[in-house]
């Protein structure tokens, strides 16, 4: 920029990359103003930029991380078939799984489909076949019924001692948290949206035990697939009722607060807090293993195994429940079980009358 302040260095880089984008941004051209690939990527992750959009985050990464390097600032009409060679060739040497080369190439596809839409080129050039199995199945990782007990013991630890993260004082909303998603199958996504409003207390009429008679209904916005409405265990109940009463302590627990932290209105704030929270948690309470990533997510993971391992429900209803499809549960969770899991299903016999 031909400054020596930073600062002024840093102000007309923003104002050159508002410039070159302008035209999307505005509306009034959807083409960006110049043809490198470099630029036309930024006007496609643009296009894709929403709060909180996995897709934007991951392809921009990618984007980042490996086609600017590749093809940087050739034009994008120039981009053939040899070109997409070479960098699936060099991705390989590199030695990444066909599955994460695929990733790459994805994204660069997305980008010159989004040229053409744009018509800055006049096709897309064909696509080399990637060898080898190009699809990974994503591990879930869970905590177990002993590293449960160990997550929410660690919570108490932590209150007492008063720890903090970042300013955020660790309560017992972590734990009510941690049961809550346990007991209703959500998504760390639902966290978002889910408010008071959703919830009905239910009586299921077949359970004579008061004790264990009541489960939670959730009727909250989709945050990923479907609306429909979700079925918690009858756990849930006792720690919903526990967590309203927190909130209603705190000022909060009306029909229109959220359930989890509902003082902060910008709700990927209040994520990217919990989610902090929840990492300092695991860390404290040694919970790990080869290859594993425990996140907020780990929870929701955790609810469905427990499901598969504990209860005798079909795939296809626990799936519906869960607000996902029977495949993800077969081809995700139920690959997890093993044999000895399953000893006292596989040896049982049907009741001769």
């Amino acid at each position: 920029m031909k400054t020596e302040s930073r600062k002024e260095a840093i102000n007309l880089a923003k104002k050159f990359y508002e410039d070159s984008l302008v035209g999307v941004r505005t509306g009034q051209s959807k083409a960006p103003k110049s043809r490198t690939f470099s630029n036309v990527g930024i006007a496609y992750l643009e296009s894709i930029n929403t709060a909180g959009s996995r897709v934007y985050k991951d392809d921009s990464n990618r984007f980042k991380k490996e086609l600017i390097p590749h093809f940087g600032e050739k034009d994008i009409g120039e981009v053939s078939n040899s070109d997409i060679s070479d960098l699936i060739k060099k991705l390989q040497n590199r030695g990444l799984s066909p599955a994460t080369v695929n990733h790459y190439i994805i994204v660069l596809r997305k980008i010159l489909k989004f040229a053409s839409d744009n018509r800055l080129i006049q096709s897309i050039p064909n696509f080399p076949r990637i060898k080898g199995k190009t699809t990974s199945v994503t591990k879930r990782d869970y905590f177990d019924q002993k590293e449960y007990k160990t997550l929410t013991d660690t919570v108490d630890k932590l209150v007492k001692k008063q720890e903090k993260v970042r300013g955020v004082l660790i309560t017992e909303e972590m734990r009510y948290l941690i049961q809550f998603m346990v007991n209703t199958f959500i998504r760390p996504s639902d966290l978002r949206v889910l408010k008071h409003q959703h919830i009905k207390v239910m009586i299921n009429p077949d359970e004579p035990n008061p004790k264990y008679n009541k489960y939670l209904l959730l009727s909250h916005p989709a945050t990923k697939t479907t609306d429909q409405e979700v079925v918690s265990m009858y756990g849930a109940e006792g720690v919903y009722k526990k967590l309203s009463d927190y909130q209603k302590k705190r000022g909060f627990g009306k029909n229109t607060d959220y359930l989890f932290l509902p003082e902060y209105k910008n709700r990927n704030t209040m994520m990217n807090i919990l989610s902090r929270l929840f990492r300092k948690i695991v860390e404290e309470a040694g919970i790990t293993g080869e290859g594993e990533k425990h996140t907020l997510y780990s929870l929701r993971h955790s609810a469905i195994m427990f499901r598969l391992q504990l209860g005798n429900v079909n795939t296809l209803q626990l799936a519906k429940n869960a607000r996902t499809s029977q495949a993800m549960i077969e081809k995700h969770y139920a690959s997890r079980l093993t044999n000895l899991m399953g000893l006292k299903e596989l040896h049982s016999f049907k009741t001769v009358k």
